[in-house]
């Protein structure tokens, strides 16, 4: 960084009559200096970004020995370059109004960068010759000056902070490192507020998103089990009143044969107005009316409603009550009107553009849920047009619902699995929701419910797709979040306009570790080994079909001894007149009551309990796990793809049969399990692999498995009596008491099963 000084130069006016001169006064102590400065930085963080600038310029004046001193940023008006004071100290001096304009003194530092130090300014053959010496007008006078510039990590000007004093030479090579030393801070500083600033907006702009997400989830939920229009109608506008905090809020559909929209208006409306504004032509120009007129948002004010008084001849004021109403249009898939949402705000400033956009969002939920309910309304009156069919079509509907569904569930070792489907409306079976029992792994095996959106032969041959790719996704190795999210990314293809549930339970029979994810469905009840019924608590999600990120998480937990999980469809615990507490409550009272009952017993209880008359279909899995084996241990090594891993791979295993003491005979056919095992594995896959041994005393078992990332599975084939290869999976199958493949995401998994008695 360059300096300007001087001392050299005199004006060719005659100066006027100077102070008598004092001597220089000495710098401040080294050792002071710096404590004073550690101070000053130990509290950058505390203050707000002019008390900082404050307090560093006094400490400056300070530590510079100067008169008085100031921080200026830079700036630029309509008439030219500016300097906009933030800190003024010490004993008057600097003008307290700005902006301050620039001048030739302060130029330097502001253009350059550069230092400036003046031993004197009247001396100054740059400054002294004009009336001003080079400082605004009216500024009192300086002889010494030093000015530093606040340069940001780039290198870039900011600010400057300038120190005077009415005797020359005040300022020497330390005050010059000190003032340094202040501007480094003042730097700081700046950029502490400037990250700050930074950080409170993307914490804003996080919580907005965070109560956007919120209330769309809030909205998916609501429609979910809102299945006629009279309920979107009624349910969403509370909804949204509550997630918005505005006053008010409705929904007001299109009667195309009037040309009217109809609708209950919200309350915070007088009466009259209210009743005035139930039916209102599209002609009349009430923000829900241009809203479906113009198919975008609209917006008044207190002035624009005001004139709409007059609607109706009600002499009720609506101004009086309202600041702004924000009316957004409910669109179908083709973009035809189907009414429009409006809220109601009670300031003029209510309903801003964020508003506007969330709205647009609920909107468009709204509009599908619409489209949905008369889609049903529909499907409603043909079925009664053709009562006479009611036989024929009960056959279809039951042959379809029990092609649909699994017809046998796999044996499991440790868990005993209990299923009941009951159908809405009597004699028609036909449905959306669905089960599976899926064995996943060696011990994993993942339990599965969902539901469609709806009750009809389309839902059923939904569900149907859906529980087919729920079972292929799983049975290829992907996690229960990856293999919801693949489905919901299948329905959006399908773009069928409805939309699921589902809730998967992923269980280790071997150590009772369970991973439960849900995609918008009520979390499973789980009686444990102490005796308490509790539900498992698990972020919902999105439903399937509705977004395309579903945002999965999981939840885990360990069942620790005998334990049951309860799964189970809305149509078990809710009614079209009761929110679901009520049949909840009813299902944890009967799961506590078969305690111990097994599987088949606790759903029958469950199923005859439920308390009120079906009005959508109910799905109910039972799983009843036996605990935990009594104990296992289990060590793994990862093995390269190179065959110099097969010995390695028997040496590791010697020793860990070893330490567990088995006998000889079943180490024996241990290794030479593993030595086929992983032969197989790094010879035809080419992959890295990884070798698990488990011993499992309460069961009697030792357990070998090989990953590897090879998708292509093995298969025993016959070789030839000469030849040297080829006997790998044929000796297994005759040492082992059983063996397998399991698919596991992109690869899979070989494993054995030995006795640990040997024989």
């Amino acid at each position: 960084m360059g300096v300007v000084s001087t001392t050299e130069g005199v004006v060719a006016a005659p100066a006027p009559p100077a102070a008598p001169q004092a001597a220089p006064a000495p710098a401040p102590p080294a050792r002071a200096e710096l404590l004073e400065l550690a101070e000053v930085a130990a509290g950058l963080g505390r203050l707000d970004l002019r008390e900082v600038l404050r307090g560093l310029t006094d400490t400056g004046v300070r530590l510079t020995g100067a008169e008085h001193g100031a921080f200026f940023s830079t700036g630029e008006d309509a008439d030219g370059e500016r300097l906009d004071a933030y800190a003024v100290s010490g004993s008057g001096g600097f003008p307290a109004a700005t902006p301050v304009r620039s001048t030739a003194l302060f130029a330097p530092t502001f253009a350059g960068g550069d230092v400036v130090r003046v031993d004197d300014v009247l001396a100054d053959a740059r400054y002294g010759g004009g009336s001003t010496r080079g400082l605004p007008a009216g500024h009192p006078l300086v002889r010494s000056y030093l000015a530093v510039p606040v340069l940001t990590a780039e290198g870039s000007v900011i600010g400057a902070m300038l120190y005077g004093h009415q005797q020359p030479g005040r300022f020497d090579a330390g005050a010059e490192v000190a003032a340094l030393a202040v501007a480094a801070h003042a730097a700081t500083a700046a950029e502490n507020a400037r990250l700050l600033g930074d950080a409170q907006r993307a914490r804003q702009q996080a919580e907005r998103a965070a109560g956007r997400l919120e209330l769309l989830q809030r909205i998916t939920a609501l429609l979910s089990t809102a299945s006629t229009t009279e309920e979107i109608t009624r349910r969403v506008p509370a909804a949204v009143s509550r997630a918005l905090g505005c006053s008010g809020a409705h929904v007001l559909l299109i009667d195309e044969e009037h040309l009217s929209l109809v609708g209950e208006p919200s309350d915070v409306f007088p009466t009259g107005v209210r009743r005035a504004f139930a039916t209102v032509p599209l002609d009349s120009g009430t923000p829900s009316t241009r809203a479906v007129l113009t198919r975008r948002p609209v917006r008044m004010t207190r002035g624009d409603l005001a004139r709409l008084d007059r609607l109706g001849g009600t002499s009720e004021s609506l101004a009086e009550e309202v600041g702004a109403i924000v009316a957004v249009p409910l669109l179908d898939r083709r973009r035809r009107a189907l009414g429009a949402l409006a809220t109601v705000w009670p300031a003029e400033a209510g309903g801003g553009p964020e508003v506007t956009d969330l709205l647009a969002a609920v909107a468009g939920q709204v509009s599908q849920a619409l489209e949905r309910a008369r889609l049903f309304d529909a499907e409603r009156e043909a079925r009664s047009q053709l009562v006479g069919s009611v036989a024929a079509l009960t056959d279809v509907a039951r042959t379809l619902q029990r092609s649909l569904l699994p017809r046998r569930l796999p044996d499991l070792e440790r868990v005993e699995v209990a299923v009941r489907y009951l159908p809405a409306v009597s004699g028609a079976e036909a449905g959306g929701d669905w089960y599976d029992v899926i064995r996943t792994g060696e011990d994993d095996v993942t339990v599965v419910i969902g539901d469609v959106q709806g009750h009809s032969t389309t839902a059923a041959g939904l569900m149907g797709q859906l529980r087919m790719a729920v079972h292929a996704y799983l049975t290829e190795g992907h996690q229960p979040a990856a293999a919801l999210q693949r489905t919901n990314e299948l329905l959006l293809a399908m773009d069928t306009g409805l939309f699921a549930t589902c809730c998967l339970v992923q269980l280790d029979q071997a150590t009772g570790d369970v991973v439960v994810t849900t995609a918008g469905h009520p979390p499973p009840l789980v009686l444990g080994a102490e005796g308490a019924v509790v539900e498992v608590d698990v972020e919902p999600g999105l439903p399937l079909g509705v977004a395309d990120d579903l945002g999965c998480t999981s939840a885990r937990l360990q069942l620790r001894g005998r334990s049951s999980v309860v799964m189970y469809t809305d149509g078990v615990v809710e009614s079209s007149a009761d929110p679901g507490e009520r049949g909840l409550d009813a299902v944890r009272a009967a799961v506590l009551a078969s305690r111990g009952s097994g599987a088949q017993a606790l759903a029958d209880r469950v199923m005859a309990g439920i308390p009120h008359r079906l009005a959508d279909d109910a799905a109910l899995l039972v799983l009843d796990y036996a605990g935990p084996r009594a104990h296992r241990d289990q060590v793994s090594t990862h093995l390269l793809p190179d065959l110099a891993a097969v010995a390695g791979a028997r040496a590791f295993l010697r020793d860990a049969l070893l330490a567990w003491d088995v006998p000889e005979d079943v180490r024996d056919s241990a290794e030479l399990v593993v030595s086929e095992l992983v032969t197989n594995a790094v010879t035809h896959t080419g992959t890295p692999a990884e070798l698990v041994v488990a011993r499992e005393t309460g069961a009697g078992l030792l357990r070998i498995s090989v990953a590897d990332r090879s998708s292509r599975h093995p298969a025993p084939r016959e070789a030839e009596p000469d030849a040297l290869g080829g006997r790998g999976l044929a000796i297994v199958d005759v040492v082992a008491q059983a063996w397998g493949v399991t698919a596991q995401g992109e690869g899979k998994l070989v494993w054995a099963v030995l006795p640990l008695s040997g024989g």
